[in-house]
């Protein structure tokens, strides 16, 4: 019976051994993950769905109080937990032990009838699977849990009554020590396990319940074998798996000893019999220097691991080694060897997560971890450090190595050793890792006008030193230096790319690490310099619209960079090289002045050379001193601008090889094409005469520098979008060198081209002393048709000149005596006598043909306060 002590190590069920329970079927089926139910040799490990209630006619029928107990606690548990399958203990230890067992004490020793009611009817509930302890060969795994015989379950009505029948007759069954051998068919016949099951006698009358407890001992099989089975799991290639368990058993019932019988039972398992892989995860990583041995280089790497455990399984884990691999460049490379690791021993609990703490040291990094994989940039190490920087997540494979302690069994380190185990590893998505992006000292560099297009001497460049705070994981707490860095910069305005800074040059780098303002995360400040970036323009349109933010614009201009950084880290382990660390930055650009930037830049010419004319052009050279108010410098290899009068383009202004630096800039040798009429037609020809007369009138005139297509003739597509941009630059009053100091000259600090003149009476005649706006080039007055005021309004007299040229030679000169007629009887001859001897302030109106060279044109003047000395 199952109370009789003489049986060990079965538990003593209570003195009513009936189940009280109406439904006792129901109630196993509550026993969630920690429970199986034996159905049928083909499938004696599938749960029964039957829901219908069963009945033992009017006896009462108690389950053991163990029993009863643990129903209670487990029916309470989430239905997602109690959906979930067993498959491991079913699979692990039912089938090696229950699932043999109670089919083999029917199978053999009954008619074949009473064998399939026992293989349908057969209910195996586990409520508690530990390892008791580790042998040389394997583990002793103590098993308890509930057996009972569920005769709904059978499908046939004949069989079912006949079972019930023969049950009730035998009333107990006793087999003898058994050893159980169960085979993998699929694979060669492969020997998956052994198992040792003492002594079992089982009250076998339907509904009776017997408490299980016995501890058997289980040998691991063909690690060959075993690694083929556990690859394709661990893949996600399993999809079915056959087992079959063989023992040789002594069975008897009473008196009746059915002798020896070598039993088989086969079962497939497929579906939600095969278990899903536990989840792992990573709780804690740390990776600082080795504090064990400071004279050795390596890393040391400290992990904390949650792996969860849905099953009733307890079990303590010796201490263990692992060797950690990461991948190669391509799948079906073999895996490099990292690091080496060990585990503190483990205690599992059923249905709980088991934490286990790994320790180890990275001594080396392998030469094929660092080095760029065939045609790629990227190495192995950096598609693991870019996809942990990004938060992705990471494959590492796990493989038994040597155990730290020797009361670790052989056997689980040769399996250990056998399986690979991949791990997967989350990365932490830092956010910004560049916490602030700031750059000092920016010059930039216009195009090389004769490089070859599409050449990186084609492109704008960018010069400047750059300061980033990189913010390290918290995990790192070794030293790291960034000797070397280079990068690819996307540049977005309001979300628009409009360029690409190429930095992929190597750039000498200095790291220090430093703590956050408030001291809660360390950072490692990197300063390098940027050295001719050349940055390349994607979009015209917005580009255009950036720079005319940061010209005219009041509000600072933000820019938003998208980065891909490559860089050469020196650590304790070496120095390598990392690619495409992605990060993210900002600049805000602060306008250095609004829409007045022409009054802002105060251009002066300092000489104007004349170098070649015709009929309808004059080039000319000429050195400007000026002032730039932007806080940046620039080279400028060659710039093309058009001049502009009133919205119409008179001539071209060109720079070669300017260097513009922040602040005041003397000595800026520019060249100009003056061609009116080539650049507009009759519009610019009368455009033209309209600047010329405002300029040598001296009234205050405005001239714009506007860019074209052709202002850099290798980007034209920057000209373009530069042509949206115009600057307006007051044009220079006309000066000589010795004007200074004659205050009758410049009434109003404004020197005119006519700095005064002699009227003689007697002859009517003038002379006029002019100041010449060329500093090396003579001019030539062709003809005069010019009136004098008196008082803005009364004439004195008109002056009417087509004789002979007269030059007008640098600086300052006078007019040959040019005859005057006069208007006799008016106010303005009387002024001019009462002014006799004396000074008399005089207007001028006059229409004046000059020559330049070939070059000739007519030009309009107006002159106030001109002092005019009269004399006889």
């Amino acid at each position: 019976m199952i109370d009789d002590p003489s049986a060990p190590l079965l538990g003593r069920a209570p003195t009513n051994s009936r189940d009280t329970s109406p439904h006792p079927s129901k109630q196993h089926r509550e026993f969630g993950s920690s429970s199986f139910i034996l159905s049928s040799e083909s499938a004696p490990l599938l749960r029964h769905d039957d829901s219908r209630s069963i009945s033992y006619g009017t006896e009462d029928q108690r389950r053991p109080s163990t029993s009863t107990s643990r129903s209670a606690v487990d029916s309470e548990d989430p239905p997602r937990r109690r959906r979930r399958p067993s498959w491991p203990i079913n699979i692990a230890v039912s089938s090696l032990i229950a699932a043999v067992l109670l089919t083999l004490v029917f199978g053999f020793a009954a008619p074949s009838a009473v064998k399939q009611y026992a293989q349908e009817a057969a209910v195996f509930t586990p409520q508690k699977i530990s390892i008791d302890s580790a042998t040389s060969e394997g583990v002793s795994v103590r098993i308890q849990g509930e057996f009972l015989l569920d005769g709904s379950r059978v499908s046939g009505a004949l069989i079912r009554s006949t079972g019930r029948f023969a049950t009730w007759i035998a009333r107990e069954v006793e087999t003898s020590d058994a050893q159980v051998d169960v085979y993998l068919p699929e694979y060669d016949n492969v020997l998956l396990s052994r198992a040792s099951l003492p002594a079992v006698k089982v009250n076998i009358r339907e509904g009776h319940s017997n408490y299980i407890n016995i501890l058997a001992d289980l040998q691991s099989g063909d690690v060959d074998g075993i690694r083929q089975v556990a690859d394709k799991w661990m893949g996600g290639r399993l999809t079915q798996l056959r087992v079959q368990g063989t023992a040789n058993v002594d069975i008897k019932s009473g008196i009746l000893k059915f002798g020896s019988q070598i039993i088989t039972a086969d079962k497939v398992l497929d579906g939600q019999d095969i278990p899903h892989l536990p989840s792992i995860s990573v709780t804690k990583l740390n990776v600082h220097e080795n504090p064990w041995k400071p004279q050795d280089p390596g890393i040391a790497v400290e992990v904390a691991v949650n792996i969860s455990n849905d099953y009733a399984l307890s079990l303590v884990i010796p201490p263990l080694g692992f060797d950690i691999f990461v991948p190669n460049c391509i799948p079906t490379d073999p895996y490099i060897l990292v690091a080496d690791m060990t585990t503190n021993e483990v205690n599992v609990q059923p249905a709980e997560p088991a934490y286990v703490d790994v320790s180890g040291i990275v001594r080396h990094l392998p030469s094929e971890l660092t080095e760029a994989c065939p045609g790629k940039k990227d190495s192995p190490l950096d598609l693991i450090i870019s996809g942990y920087l990004k938060g992705q997540k990471t494959i590492i494979y796990v493989r038994g190595a040597d155990a730290p302690s020797s009361s670790t069994p052989a056997w689980m380190v040769d399996l250990l050793k056998s399986v690979t185990i991949p791990v997967p590893v989350t990365g932490h998505d830092f956010g910004q890792l560049i916490k602030n992006f700031s750059m000092s000292d920016v010059h930039f560099s216009l195009p090389d006008p004769f490089a070859e297009p599409g050449s990186p001497d084609a492109q704008p460049k960018v010069s400047a030193m750059v300061k980033v705070m990189v913010d390290l994981p918290e995990e790192m707490n070794f030293d790291v230096d960034i000797p070397r860095v280079r990068a690819n910069v996307d540049v977005y305005y309001q979300g628009d790319k409009f360029g690409v800074l190429d930095l992929s040059e190597w750039q000498p780098s200095n790291a220090t690490r430093i703590n956050d303002t408030d001291g809660s995360r360390p950072l490692l400040l990197v300063t390098f310099e940027i050295k001719d970036g050349p940055l390349q323009v994607t979009d015209n349109d917005v580009f255009s619209e950036v720079v005319q933010s940061i010209l005219f614009g009041s509000e600072p201009v933000n820019l938003d960079l998208q980065v891909l950084v490559d860089g050469e880290l020196a650590t304790t382990l070496g120095q390598f090289t990392v690619h495409d660390i992605p990060a993210q930055g900002s600049i805000d650009v602060k306008p250095p002045f609004g829409s007045s930037i022409g009054g802002l830049i105060k251009p002066k010419i300092e000489t104007l050379e004349i170098l070649h004319t015709t009929h309808s052009t004059v080039s000319l050279k000429a050195t400007v001193n000026f002032t730039n108010p932007i806080p940046y410098s620039a080279t400028i290899p060659y710039i093309d601008c058009l001049l502009l009068f009133n919205g119409t383009a008179l001539a071209h202004v060109t720079g070669r090889s300017l260097s513009v630096v922040s602040g005041d800039n003397e000595g800026v040798s520019i060249e100009a094409l003056w061609s009116p009429f080539a650049s507009s037609g009759d519009t610019g020809v009368i455009r033209g005469r309209e600047l010329l007369s405002s300029y040598v009138s001296g009234w205050n005139t405005t001239v714009t520098l506007q860019a074209h297509e052709g202002s850099i003739p290798t980007l034209p597509d920057i000209g373009r979008a530069l042509s949206n941009i115009q600057f307006d630059i007051m044009v220079p009053h006309l000066g000589a060198p010795d004007d200074d100091d004659d205050d009758d000259n410049d009434k109003n600090g404004k020197p005119y081209f006519i700095k005064d003149a002699t009227l003689h009476i007697w002859s009517s005649t003038a002379v006029f002393t002019l100041i010449s706006p060329l500093s090396h080039s003579t001019l030539y007055i062709n003809s005069i048709d010019a009136t004098a005021l008196y008082n803005h309004t009364e004439p004195i007299g008109r002056i009417d000149y087509t004789n002979f040229p007269f030059a007008v030679p640098p600086g300052i000169s006078q007019t040959p005596k040019l005859p005057v007629t006069p208007e006799l009887g008016g106010v303005g001859y009387d002024a001019v006598r009462k002014a006799l001897g004396g000074t008399l302030l005089m207007d001028a109106k006059a229409e004046v043909g000059i020559t330049l060279g070939e070059y000739s044109t007519t030009i309009f003047y107006q002159g106030k306060g001109i002092g005019a000395k009269i004399r006889i």
